[in-house]
Order: C-alpha cells, then structure tokens, then sequence
C-alpha cells in the first residue's frame, strides 16, 4: 500500500527539507522529522533508537537479540516517566525478558520493515501477559506502537517507534503505509545519525560533549573558536578531538567531513 497522491508531495517536501539540514544539525533535522510525522499520523510520541550488532558468532547465537543492542534513544517528547520507562527498557536487552517485539525486530535484522503492534507479527494476546508489556506499554498507556526497522549497514540499524496512549485508536494499514514510504527514502538521514552518535560502525556512543565537538568539527569554527564555545581549554578541546578522529578512523577535518559525505546519498 502506498499513501495517496496527496500524502506522497508532503513526503517528497519533507525529504527535501531534511536535506537542506547541515550535517552539523543532526539532531535538530531529527526532531524536525518526529515532529512531521507525529502530526501525520497522530501519534503522542515518537523516538529514534540506533543500534549496533555488538556480538558476533556463537555468543551472537545464544543470545536472544541475536547480538543486537539499542545504544541510543532519542525521544520527541520526554518527560521523566518515560526517561525511566526507557531505563527499564534497556535493563530488559539483558535480562530473561527482552519484549517478544523487540527480540522479532533482531531476528529480522537486515530487512526493511515496519509493523503495527497488532498486526499479526507477533503473538499480542501472548505479549500482553509479559512484565515487558506491563512494564513499557501497560503501565504508560500505550494503546499501540508502530515499529519501523531500517538497516544501514550490517553491524547497524535505526528503528523509529511511534506511539498512541489510551483513548486512541490503534494505528491503520494507512498510517502504516505513511511511515514506511516516508522513511524508505531516508536511508542516507539514519547514516548520519549513526555516524553523528558515533554508533555506525559498531562503536561506543559519543558523550554528551563528544557530540558537542563533534556537531562543532563539522563547521567552519577553528579548533580555537570550539574551545571558547565550549568553555574549554584549547588542551582539553585538542585531546577530545584527537580522540575523536581515532574513534571515526580519520587523520583531519577533511577526513571526517568525507566521512559524512560518502555517506550520503
């Protein structure tokens, strides 16, 4: 299913927008894309989680995420409640209860797909007698998700999620149809996140501070000018940008705005 001729223009205008975000921009082209795609398909809340395959061979095969781990989540709307419901969530990749959506999503790694909660992909009656579903969606109100799952290479992937809370109704083929066509096209945009939260090739997420230099790198401000912004001193800011080059695997500047340019596209 696709969405109709009317739907199709606002996405094509949307990727068009999205594109003009300078790379330094990452996160603010990212609220702007949830923020979009809230209003088109009623949803509460959205997030944006990028993840990496951080165990291979046969520890990879005993374990329920198949090796996958969420390594960053980036929410639209946060709120305390739901920063700890994302905490719980986390402890959850490591315990004897993972969620049985979050556990398909990883075995389907590799493969572009989106889901509605209900639509049959996994067992929901069998869910909703789980302390994940109690404990994420339960005890929030979630009256139903939509899950997108979007490869990027073979150690990384990006989800969006979007959520409706009680009182809604649930999510249609429609709404379904709106997100995968508008995130289809968008492959290039998650490369950037991946890459902008240091997660593309498998890494360690950047802190807070390393994305600061980072998002500050990927400007015209000197190494100078990034210490004063930042209230660092010049040492400081040149040893966390020497470390930075080594985590993106580059020798310069140059380097990692090449690294940003050959992922587009």
């Amino acid at each position: 299913m696709l969405p109709n001729e009317k739907q199709c223009s606002a996405i094509h205008e949307l990727w068009d927008e999205l594109a003009d975000f300078p790379a330094s921009e990452a996160d603010a082209a990212l609220m702007y894309l949830m923020r979009r795609l809230g209003y088109w398909l009623r949803a509460e809340n959205l997030c944006w989680v990028g993840a990496a395959r951080i165990g291979q061979g046969a520890a990879a095969n005993r374990d329920a995420l198949c090796g996958w781990r969420a390594l960053k989540v980036v929410h639209w709307q946060v709120t305390p409640e739901l920063l700890e419901a994302s905490r719980k969530a986390a402890e959850m990749q490591e315990d004897s209860d993972p969620g049985m959506s979050t556990v398909a999503l990883a075995q389907q790694a590799g493969t572009w797909r989106v889901h509605r909660l209900r639509d049959g992909w996994i067992d929901f009656k069998a869910f909703q007698r789980t302390a994940h579903y109690a404990t994420i969606y339960y005890e929030r109100g979630i009256c139903d998700r939509l899950f997108a799952g979007i490869p990027v290479n073979a150690d990384s992937e990006a989800f969006l999620l979007a959520d409706r809370f009680e009182a809604s109704a649930p999510f249609s083929r429609e709404d379904a149809a709106v997100l995968a066509y508008t995130l289809r096209g968008l492959k290039w945009f998650h490369r950037e996140l991946l890459l902008f939260h240091g997660i593309l090739m498998a890494e360690k997420p950047l802190s807070p501070t390393e994305r600061r230099i980072v998002r500050l790198l990927l400007t015209e401000r000197s190494e100078r000018e990034i210490a004063e912004t930042l209230k660092q001193s010049p040492a400081t800011t040149h040893k966390y940008i020497t470390g930075l080059l080594r985590k993106y695997n580059v020798r310069g500047r140059t380097g990692l705005m090449a690294r940003w340019l050959s992922r587009r596209g």
